[in-house]
């Protein structure tokens, strides 16, 4: 591997992409990582932690590159939404054509994503940037109800509305004014054109598409199904592969990926994009992103078909010839079906680990995501999610889809998950 060094850029969320840094693991040398997560200065996966303070991001980017350089640290990647124009503007500096940060802006702003679909006549829903709620009331005017009012800078479906009347209108849009001002998540900053989208509803199926872009082309991983939620809110949910739809539909998906990563000159990078289908059965794109889902589907991918996005995409990166061939070894036929559980409660989180379910052939992983001790919301209240729990079966059919999606609620009972409902007056003055 030639002392291979790469910078992985996570200020949050790398506890759970466990196999994704794995994979670096075995990939390259020495594992340099940025982030504000004060406990992993003792992980040793990783070659050395650079513990990251509030900075605004100009003043971040520049002390990452002279950490960069002075330990020798050419190319970067993030699995984190929220880091992608970030690792952009490092990997720039570095000389690195990757993705340009134009790219990395269009990939975080769902209004300059709308923009751009609708420059190159790429199937999108109908949409208004409103930025002020006397915006968002003028749009709901000219329109009927219901429609849909999502944040433009936030991530995995988190506070998406199905809004029917103008109270509802009002009572959404002030929650996003309060995620803006939060500043939670490092979700918005100075670039963002507006503060949300009202765009048309789309009540059809939803899947999301995951692969990997390595020397100008579009290498399709998988396509998961997710369940079909028809709001007030979107909550992700039951994430199956393989696909269940036809032949024809799949070649769909694929022509409007390919012609998405063409638009945007794609040259190396892992890429995600998230369709709907309208009320007339056609796909318009949700969202896309440079880079692969959180989780598990990178996982469900290597253990249905039998291939490696991210060891793709570091042997792209590194120009190792190797990464061209593994996608000739994807099974044509599904090995394994399975299934993504995300996990909701509301209140204060006193045990959350996998317990029984452990014990189950079916189970494949569970990832917590919320603490001991943390107070937990779902919707309408919030979108916190309490963890991960991935199943796999055998596949014969489409029928084991549906078994995947059942034993995953049974094995749902079975993890050592206890949540207070109700918090005592000075607990929640403390939180």
């Amino acid at each position: 591997m030639n002392n291979r060094k790469l910078g992985l850029i996570m200020r949050k969320g790398y506890k759970i992409q466990e196999d994704h840094i794995e994979t670096l693991g075995r990939l390259v040398n020495n594992i340099h990582i940025w982030t504000n997560i004060e406990e992993s200065v003792n992980d040793p996966r990783f070659q050395y932690v650079h513990i990251v303070q509030e900075y605004n991001e100009e003043t971040l980017v520049n002390e990452i590159y002279k950490e960069a350089i002075q330990h020798g640290i050419n190319k970067f990647i993030t699995f984190q939404e929220t880091d992608i124009i970030l690792t952009a503007k490092i990997n720039n500096l570095l000389k690195n054509q990757f993705l340009s940060v134009e790219v990395a802006e269009i990939s975080r702003d769902k209004s300059k994503q709308r923009e751009f679909m609708s420059k190159y006549n790429l199937p999108t829903p109908s949409y208004f940037k409103v930025d002020t709620i006397e915006e968002a009331i003028k749009v709901s005017e000219k329109i009927s109800y219901p429609f849909i009012l999502k944040p433009t800078l936030a991530a995995s479906s988190s506070n998406v509305s199905l809004v029917k009347n103008e109270q509802q209108l009002i009572k959404a849009f002030k929650k996003l004014e309060e995620l803006r001002n939060s500043k939670k998540g490092y979700y918005y900053n100075n670039s963002s054109q507006s503060l949300a989208l009202i765009e048309e509803f789309l009540c059809g199926d939803e899947v999301t598409v995951d692969g990997v872009v390595a020397n100008s082309r579009f290498y399709l991983g998988g396509i998961h199904n997710k369940k079909r939620m028809n709001g007030p809110h979107f909550e992700e949910d039951e994430y199956t592969l393989p696909y269940n739809g036809s032949l024809d539909s799949e070649k769909e998906i694929s022509s409007i990926v390919n012609k998405v990563c063409e638009c945007l000159n794609l040259k190396e990078t892992l890429f995600n994009v998230e369709l709907r289908k309208d009320k007339n059965g056609v796909f318009k794109i949700v969202e896309f992103s440079v880079r692969v889902s959180g989780g598990h589907v990178y996982r469900n991918i290597r253990d249905v078909y039998g291939i490696d996005l991210i060891g793709v995409h570091i042997s792209s990166i590194f120009h190792d010839e190797q990464g061209k061939d593994l996608f000739s070894r994807r099974f044509t036929n599904p090995k394994v079906s399975t299934c993504i559980k995300f996990i909701y409660r509301e209140g204060l989180i006193e045990k959350n680990n996998v317990g029984k379910a452990l014990d189950s052939p079916y189970f494949r992983a569970y990832y917590p995501t919320a603490s001991i001790g943390e107070y937990i919301s779902c919707a309408p209240n919030g979108f916190d999610i309490v963890g991960l729990l991935s199943v796999r079966c055998k596949y014969t059919s489409l029928e084991s889809i549906s078994e995947a999606i059942n034993i995953s609620k049974e094995l749902e009972k079975k993890l050592n998950l206890k949540v207070s409902a109700k918090l005592e007056k000075e607990v929640i003055n403390a939180l």
